[in-house]
């Protein structure tokens, strides 16, 4: 517990889908607390973290608040996985966290953090198809209609796309490893798919009706308050 932050518990910066060598990865700053902060510290607190996401969580009853750096999502992937890694590493043993949109189901399996979410949960976005990774990674920045998810087939019989993300309208101009765009595209297809995102992220996703299991490699590393925070109220 830090004694100039009382009510934080424990404090790390992870990276979450990243690939069996632990590069890439989406960075999340994840807050464990004895009592949540109110909504507007959290904002000041994301606003001012340097990963795209930041998520608090009470260690008490597993309430979760995810908030990007412009305001706060009901529900969000990557950052929900790298709470679920840093609670593991600490020896919390939940199986759920409580988001604003609902209950999500978390657990371990294949070296890999899950969790299990409605995919309407999802944020919305576009997806596009392109004729092939080539073409994917030849996209010199977002296009006119983000946010959207543009992609093409790498291995269609084995489910495996090559994928990109962009999302400037909501402050990212490109998304390394977007979950949620992820699990919208694996249930739309109504298929598994490794999604090989970003720059070389590895997304795992598993549409199960109206739910989407999604999953990855997270890494993790603690942190002192006052170098990621600074002075708060």
């Amino acid at each position: 517990m830090s004694p100039s932050i009382p009510w934080l518990r424990h404090l790390a910066e992870g990276r979450v889908f990243v690939s069996r060598t632990g590069a890439h990865g989406n960075a999340v700053l994840v807050l464990l607390c004895t009592r949540l902060p109110p909504a507007a510290l959290r904002q000041q607190i994301a606003r001012g973290a340097p990963a795209p996401a930041t998520v608090f969580v009470d260690v008490g009853d597993g309430a979760a608040h995810v908030h990007n750096h412009l305001l706060e999502r009901p529900f969000a992937g990557h950052p929900l996985l790298g709470a679920a890694a840093v609670l593991h590493e600490q020896g919390y043993a939940f199986d759920r966290l409580t988001v604003p949109a609902g209950t999500v189901t978390l657990w371990s399996e294949d070296a890999r953090m899950w969790l299990r979410a409605p995919a309407i949960w999802c944020p919305a976005t576009r997806h596009r198809r392109l004729d092939s990774p080539r073409h994917v990674e030849a996209l010199p920045g977002p296009p006119a209609d983000e946010p959207v998810q543009v992609w093409a087939w790498l291995d269609r019989q084995a489910g495996t796309v090559r994928a990109r993300q962009f999302a400037p309208s909501e402050g990212k101009p490109e998304d390394e490893a977007c979950g949620s765009a992820s699990m919208l595209l694996a249930h739309t297809l109504g298929r598994p798919l490794t999604v090989i995102h970003g720059k070389g992220s590895i997304i795992h996703v598993r549409p199960e009706g109206p739910m989407v299991a999604l999953g990855g490699r997270c890494l993790a590393d603690a942190v002192r308050a006052d170098d990621a925070l600074g002075r708060l109220p």
